[in-house]
């Protein structure tokens, strides 16, 4: 018994470090108190006042009159733990604070007059939003319409909607009665001078209701993700000078605008500098949704049973004995290691960026660990039956949050886009080096250990730079035919997004190595490497075609994945439950009937207290 603690234990350190667990003591007292008690059966304006009640419980816990994001060790794992207990939660938490005190941070910093506005949002009597996005031009940033306009006389700015497609959507701002300040981003025009995007911190509504100037329209969210969401729109509302987050630029006393960066493009590619915390934000609380789908999950096809009606099925079988649900559940479980460990490398207590390559690594694992989400809350809902889609088992709610950030903070595809120019670009990137996996002529492929990391690593290694360089290869091609860059890359954006991807797949295999090899030589080594193996190796027979073309495997090697893949399913059902366990999940917060042995009991129980 001591042994397999000593496993778990060991397992932990691949999802948080000490710090976390210093912590967590705390994290559970906070997240007993009453106020966090699943409530499935809570809809609309009850709901939405439910999530504003519990996101003030959470920061008057903590005293955030200190902002959160200079305490990144208790950051995330308030962020992990709202994610699990409740998405909207989450939703709310992180953009409060995280995108706008980060905006006040990242663009107002050491600016007088918003020593107020952080006492307001410290203390949630005030709660943020972040109205970025405009009705016309879906996700897009850069093309914002709403303007900013400097009034000269007064020194104060006026914020207006021009057209019915520069309206902000889908903030969630629609409650009543919670006193709400929008980060907002406008086109700010100086003389008639477009000066570029800026972010202003802009009061949208009291305890009361709108603001003057602002119009607020309720609209219906995903049910799956039940916000407040609305359309806002701006008359002419007037704010002061010190609600311009104005970075490094000014407006002088005689109405002279100032800039160190020298054109209206350059500035407002910088409102992008806010999405990192979107970003640092999403990837960790989707790697916790993803850890709790697949815990449950597998816990919970240990004790149901089936009945044996049909042919080819036991009577009275634990579902896990079934090789389908092996392969779907531990390779979920597999996963959500992969994912964890990519959030920890996030959630580090140095941030990543500073570089290009840091903030492409840092978007990268945020569009990758928000496929994963989707994939294994998907398949943890499918896993456990008719249950899974009881709003009381989360996990459809864990479903449409990893929905969410497909296109919250740049849609995924948009993000893997951005990876593939930057890496074609050569802007602080070296394509992996060149050791494509030698076979020694004489072995057979039964000889060629395919469950070896290094040999995962060499493999997806050798598919990322083969992809850039047919990628650049294309690219030039086109260009030296005189096509423009939207033709250059148009007909290249299928090939662009496999690239980024297979990029992604190959900061992951580092991220793992690094981390398994840390763990003790041994059996609990060989255990994290063997589930790992899983993950990736799935995903090398997804590729199997281009493997094959590629010479870097044979077809009896593609061939005998299958077969390896249950080989390893062998391996880990023995330790399925520790490895469910040691992925941290407060099962407690979560509060899923079916992540208990006894889950009928559980059910019981919690019909009775409702």
């Amino acid at each position: 018994m001591d042994a397999e603690k000593s496993v778990q234990e060991h397992l932990r350190t691949l999802v948080h470090d000490h710090s976390y667990h210093r912590i967590q003591p705390r994290l559970a007292q906070i997240f007993s108190s009453g106020i966090l008690t699943p409530r499935p059966g809570a809809t609309g304006a009850d709901r939405h006042q439910l999530t504003y009640a519990r996101l003030r419980h959470l920061t008057e816990s903590v005293d955030a009159r200190t902002p959160l994001l200079g305490r990144r060790d208790l950051l995330f794992p308030l962020l992990e733990w709202a994610a699990i207990a409740d998405p909207s939660l989450f939703y709310a938490f992180f953009l409060h604070h995280c995108t706008v005190v980060g905006a006040i941070r990242e663009f107002g910093k050491d600016q007088d007059g918003l020593e107020d506005v952080l006492a307001d949002l410290g203390s949630t009597s005030v709660v943020g939003a972040l109205l970025m996005t405009e009705l016309g031009h879906g996700n897009s940033n850069a093309a914002v319409r709403t303007v900013a306009s400097y009034d000269h006389d007064r020194r104060e700015f006026t914020i207006n909607t021009p057209v019915p497609e520069a309206v902000k959507y889908p903030p969630s701002v629609a409650a009543d009665g919670i006193p709400r300040l929008g980060i907002v981003t406008a086109r700010l025009m100086v003389d008639e001078q477009d000066c570029g995007i800026f972010c202003f911190a802009v009061p949208l509504r009291d305890t009361t209701g709108p603001r003057p100037g602002v119009r607020i329209e309720p609209h219906d969210s995903s049910p799956l993700l039940p916000l407040d969401w609305a359309a806002v729109s701006f008359d002419h509302v007037r704010i002061p000078y010190t609600h311009w987050l104005r970075d490094s630029a000014a407006i002088s006393d005689d109405g002279t605008f100032t800039d160190p960066l020298s054109t209206p493009a350059m500035r407002s590619r910088q409102a992008s500098r806010l999405i990192r915390y979107v970003w640092e934000g999403a990837a960790v609380g989707l790697a916790a949704i993803t850890r709790a789908s697949a815990a449950i999950a597998v816990r919970h096809a240990h004790v149901r049973h089936t009945n044996g009606t049909f042919a080819g099925f036991a009577p009275d079988m634990p579902v896990i004995r079934y090789r389908n649900q092996q392969r779907t559940l531990f390779g979920a479980l597999a996963s959500a290691y992969v994912a964890a460990m990519a959030a920890r490398v996030i959630a580090s207590p140095e941030p990543l960026g500073g570089t290009a390559g840091g903030i492409r690594t840092l978007f990268t694992l945020k569009a990758v660990i928000d496929q994963i989400a989707e994939r294994v809350t998907a398949a943890g809902r499918a896993a456990t039956g008719v249950l899974g889609f009881s709003p009381s088992n989360r996990l459809l709610e864990y479903q449409g949050l990893a929905h969410s950030f497909n296109a919250a903070g740049l849609s995924t595809q948009v993000l893997y886009l951005n990876a593939a120019w930057t890496m074609a670009l050569g802007l602080d990137y070296e394509p992996p080096a060149d050791d494509d996996p030698g076979r020694n002529p004489t072995a057979t492929a039964a000889e060629w250990d395919l469950a070896d990391p290094a040999l995962w690593a060499t493999l997806i290694g050798a598919r990322e730079r083969r992809l850039h360089q047919e990628l650049t290869g294309e690219l030039g091609k086109a260009r030296e035919n005189g096509l423009n860059e939207f033709d250059v890359w148009n007909d290249r954006f299928e090939l662009a997004e496999r690239t980024a991807q297979a990029h992604a797949q190959r900061l992951l295999v580092d991220i793992v190595r690094t981390a398994t090899d840390g763990l003790p030589d041994g059996p609990t080594r060989q255990l994290a490497q063997r589930l790992c193996a899983l993950h990736f190796l799935s995903d090398i027979h997804d590729h199997g075609g281009w493997y094959l073309t590629e010479g870097l495997l044979t077809a009896d090697d593609i061939r005998r994945i299958p077969g390896l893949l249950n080989q390893l399913c062998d391996d880990i059902a023995p330790h399925a439950l520790d490895l469910a366990d040691a992925l941290d999940v407060a099962y407690d917060v979560v509060g899923a009937p079916i992540a208990h042995a006894d889950y009928v009991s559980a059910y019981t129980q919690a019909f009775a207290t409702r």
